[in-house]
């Protein structure tokens, strides 16, 4: 198998390889901060380790996501450190650390508990399958829902 160029390309003060990128990964190279100015970067000395410069560079970006009622939500996401690049699967840090990714997880769980529900739940499969109980059920499940909303303190 060959290698790719780049992890062939010696460190020029070390003389070290730069470590191959396994073919199942994805390397993403972006800008992470708003506030540089293309073409003119920074050069930071004394910088020792990837923890020295995540705190030196703060780096953030802003995205847009769209949620599900096809509206904008803008947040601001703040990387500390290499894990808060992971979404791994919904449960890395990059899901943990935003908001609106957080709640996007918590409706997609809920909907995966619910269908396990149902799905294990015979007498239920039954009614849905029957679509006169399955109104009734609609009906029943909204006179719920009105009146825990009625008696919502939030109002």
């Amino acid at each position: 198998m060959k290698e790719n160029f780049i992890s062939m390309a010696p460190d020029e003060e070390s003389s070290a390889k730069v470590s191959p990128i396994d073919s199942n990964k994805t390397l993403m190279i972006d800008q992470y901060t708003s506030d540089a100015e293309p073409g003119n970067p920074e050069l930071v000395e004394n910088l020792t380790n990837i923890d020295e410069a995540f705190a030196h560079f703060k780096p953030k970006v802003e995205v847009s996501f769209t949620d599900a009622d096809g509206g904008s939500v803008t947040e601001t996401l703040h990387f500390n450190e290499l894990r808060d690049f992971e979404a791994n699967g919904g449960k890395g840090q990059l899901v943990r650390n935003s908001e609106f990714l957080s709640e996007v997880k918590n409706q997609i769980d809920t909907n995966a508990k619910i269908r396990r529900s149902i799905e294990q739940n015979r007498k239920l499969r039954d009614i849905l399958k029957d679509s006169s109980s399955k109104e009734e059920l609609k009906q029943m499940l909204e006179a719920m829902l009105a009146e825990l909303e009625d008696n919502n303190p939030k109002k």
